[in-house]
């Protein structure tokens, strides 16, 4: 993010000048012409010439418009008086007032308005209820941070949502984004670590005193669950979320995962059926929620299914064109398809794209590079994943996609390492479907023995 916008206190500096109660808030000039019962065109006009009181909140494209009911509701009432007492002014004694004292009287009631407003509504209603905020700054900068969280953008959201915990340490749902935020971090290709997994179990607590019934606190814990391989856990809470808003997409997609792919643990049972239902109605609910898109391509490649995972990727790449993972998940299903010059062209932006685990991104290139014999490039991509990344996991990863890319014995090699970090791999190495292609070469099969497995 380029000048003012890159440090969260100059966002909040932005949103300063009010300090009414977050639940009076409209957000978008859709809603706020609802309010005022005219159409958009008329209230920014409104804003332009009357000074509408619209703030505005900077994203990484274009700012978008909100603004507080009792802030309107005290404009409208100011905007009303004054043009009662202009069409009165021909019937009133005095010599009609000055512009320069009209102006100045309507701005005195306008303040006097909005505080009035304020004043009674948080005499009417307590202090924000736990997972919201009543501190401008610290909403400003949980807008940004949770904005850049759907985007993945994972290492910025994190600065912009400790941001708002530290101006408002009540603020629930800015915990519980936070959590997920390195709960995302802490899975293998973000290579974030333990450090990222003990902040994001850390920070789910906090959400979970301040905000135990909402949905995306029970998120946040689904995805520490996950991060620390905990299965049981992690469908426990997903379902929870579930249980307290059926819409909540992201619960159903962390259900997806959990029947998915090895990648986020090895010692659980697989179903890519179940895995698919789980995103599809992800997907049904919140079309957007890109996670669930490129997890269900995935699948979809993971099972064979290239031409779906395509069709799939194509459909979602048109409504979001700028979401690198999808193109990686597209790449690499054409690929295996056969498209290589479809391939290239998904992948050639991978490299050092902040929108895609940094591991991840090396997984996708060495692949490609492996298909398209440039064994060498291959080798340094795949290889330099476990530097970032030294779990099974990602070991598996890598194994895998030198599977794919046609160099078994390097593929032992990572299975092996897999194994000696996390024995609980071996069954999954057996039964998963990422593994059949290489699953009867020689070495895999003795490998597999050696562990009791024939």
């Amino acid at each position: 993010m380029k000048s003012e916008a890159t440090n969260p206190s100059d966002a909040g500096a932005r949103h300063e000048r009010s300090d009414s109660h977050p639940g009076d808030r409209l957000d978008g000039w859709k809603a706020i012409a609802t309010h005022l019962g005219r159409d958009i065109r008329t209230v920014q006009r409104w804003e332009l010439s009357e000074q509408l009181p619209i703030h505005r909140l900077e994203h990484k494209r274009r700012a978008s418009a909100y603004a507080f009911t009792s802030e309107l509701d005290a404009w409208l009432a100011a905007r009303t008086a004054h043009d009662d007492e202009a069409s009165s002014s021909d019937l009133a004694a005095p010599p009609a007032p000055s512009r320069r004292w009209r102006a100045a009287a309507t701005a005195l009631a306008l303040v006097a308005l909005v505080v009035a407003g304020i004043l009674g509504f948080r005499a009417l209603r307590p202090r924000a209820e736990s997972h919201d905020t009543s501190d401008p700054q610290a909403y400003a900068a949980f807008a940004e941070g949770s904005a850049l969280y759907w985007s993945r953008q994972y290492r910025d959201a994190a600065v912009w949502l400790e941001r708002a915990v530290s101006r408002d340490p009540s603020y629930g749902l800015a915990w519980a984004f936070l959590s997920k935020t390195y709960g995302r971090l802490s899975q293998p290709m973000w290579a974030g670590g333990r450090a990222a997994s003990d902040r994001a179990a850390e920070a789910a607590a906090r959400a979970l005193t301040l905000a135990p019934g909402l949905a995306e606190t029970h998120v946040a814990l689904s995805l520490v669950a996950r991060a620390r391989s905990d299965v049981s856990r992690w469908r426990a809470e997903a379902q929870q979320a579930l249980e307290l808003d059926p819409r909540t997409a992201e619960a159903l997609a962390l259900l997806g995962d959990s029947y998915s792919s090895y990648v986020y643990a090895c010692d659980r049972d697989q179903n890519p059926e179940l895995a698919e239902s789980y995103y599809r109605r992800a997907m049904e609910l919140k079309p957007n929620l890109v996670t669930a898109a490129s997890n269900r391509a995935h699948n979809l490649r993971r099972r064979g299914r290239y031409p779906e995972c395509i069709d799939l990727m194509n459909r979602t790449i048109k409504a979001f064109p700028d979401e690198t993972p999808l193109l990686a998940e597209r790449g690499t299903c054409r690929l295996l398809a056969g498209d290589v010059a479809g391939a290239t062209m998904d992948m050639s932006s991978l490299r050092g794209n902040p929108k895609i685990a940094p591991a991840g991104a090396l997984v996708y290139l060495g692949l490609l590079e492996l298909r398209t014999g440039r064994t060498e490039d291959g080798i340094r991509d795949l290889e330099a994943v476990i530097p970032l990344d030294a779990s099974a996991r990602a070991e598996l990863i890598v194994a895998e996609a030198y599977g794919v890319g046609g160099d078994v014995p390097r593929a032992i090699t990572h299975l092996k390492r897999a194994f000696d970090l996390d024995p609980s791999c071996v069954a999954t190495v057996a039964t998963s479907l990422s593994f059949k292609p290489i699953r009867r070469a020689d070495g895999v099969e003795s490998l597999l023995a050696s562990y009791g497995i024939h």
